[in-house]
């Protein structure tokens, strides 16, 4: 805290628990809006006599309304959000555990969000706003842009709102596909990105997981390989990041493959390759796209990842990133400290 804050603290501390309260409830409704009262209390622990009070002042004060499917914030309340997260980072001593966390992992920087996305499954629409904001002041005219499939980097896209004019931007899957959720494919977000930006894509119409002679074949096509060219020249990267078994199992890796990644110790997966709590690649999947070569020659990178299951996963891929931003929830942030203190 600022010496401010810590002042306020001790000499009117029912303020600062009052403004986390009602910055918390203000959180709250914007992520699961729209949003009951009942439904409200429980997701917050408080009784709803006490949501009832809190959320009129709100109301009274233009910055929620009521609506038959419940609460949701106004323009103006999301812009009080807004403009109040820094000061609640501050408070909540994010801004610190922040340069921590990238210290400790030796990445450009870390932007944390309030919660923990194992528990509420609605912070993934706090992280994927964290990113679209960062990204709407890096990206510029020309830019290259690349992303992976899944649900963090979907979340990003969804968020993001373009804030100024842009041309000649280009959006492109940094891998095939992977799963069968479409909306969390590559390709997918990538054509939803480039709607948004105004902007042009191109799509590679291939799986991600294949056979090494599959793989060979298909880099001999023009096409593709003047898409996965393209993306070797991103400007920025935005990539999500995943825990191995789960991963093994979204690639359809065989028995015995995902049997043998659990006994070399692989804890994370990102590109196709899978890696130890050292940083080590243990295994590497016969896959088209970027590879972990490429992405020193991408100047700016977001990795988009939540909740303290994934900690150890975060540590594993992004240790020594130095190009790399990490937007993560304070749950991981603060489980990534306790295991490398």
């Amino acid at each position: 805290m600022t010496t401010m804050q810590n002042l306020l603290s001790r000499i009117v501390p029912e303020m600062i628990d009052l403004f986390e309260k009602r910055y918390t409830i203000l959180r709250t409704i914007y992520s699961h809006q729209p949003v009951g009262r009942r439904a409200l209390a429980g997701l917050l622990g408080m009784g709803e006599h006490a949501i009832r009070g809190e959320t009129s002042i709100l109301r009274n004060a233009g910055l929620i309304d009521s609506r038959p499917a419940g609460m949701a914030l106004t323009p103006e309340g999301e812009a009080v959000l807004d403009n109040l997260r820094e000061y609640a980072n501050t408070i909540k001593g994010f801004n610190d555990l922040e340069q921590k966390v990238a210290g400790t992992l030796g990445i450009s920087r870390v932007v944390i969000v309030p919660g923990d996305l194992d528990k509420d499954p609605a912070v993934l629409s706090s992280i994927g706003k964290a990113a679209a904001v960062l990204l709407s002041d890096i990206i510029t005219n020309g830019c290259r842009i690349a992303v992976t499939g899944g649900s963090s980097v979907a979340a990003v896209v969804n968020a993001f709102v373009r804030n100024k004019q842009l041309s000649r931007v280009l959006v492109l899957p940094a891998r095939g596909g992977i799963g069968k959720e479409m909306e969390y494919q590559s390709n997918t977000i990538a054509a939803s990105f480039a709607k948004k930006l105004g902007g042009d894509y191109r799509l590679l119409h291939l799986p991600d997981q294949l056979t090494a002679q599959a793989a060979e074949t298909l880099l001999n096509d023009r096409e593709t390989r003047s898409v996965i060219e393209e993306v070797k020249k991103a400007d920025i990267l935005i990539c999500g990041l995943g825990r191995a078994r789960e991963m093994a199992e979204k690639r359809n890796l065989m028995k015995d493959q995902a049997e043998t990644l659990e006994k070399i110790g692989a804890v994370a997966e990102a590109f196709g390759y899978y890696f130890n709590q050292k940083g080590e690649v243990v295994f590497a999947t016969s896959s088209i796209g970027l590879h972990l070569s490429d992405l020193k020659a991408i100047p700016k990178m977001i990795a988009v990842a939540g909740g303290a299951r994934k900690a150890a996963a975060i540590i594993a891929v992004m240790t020594g990133w130095n190009n790399s931003i990490l937007v993560t929830d304070e749950s991981a942030a603060k489980e990534i400290i306790k295991i490398l203190a």
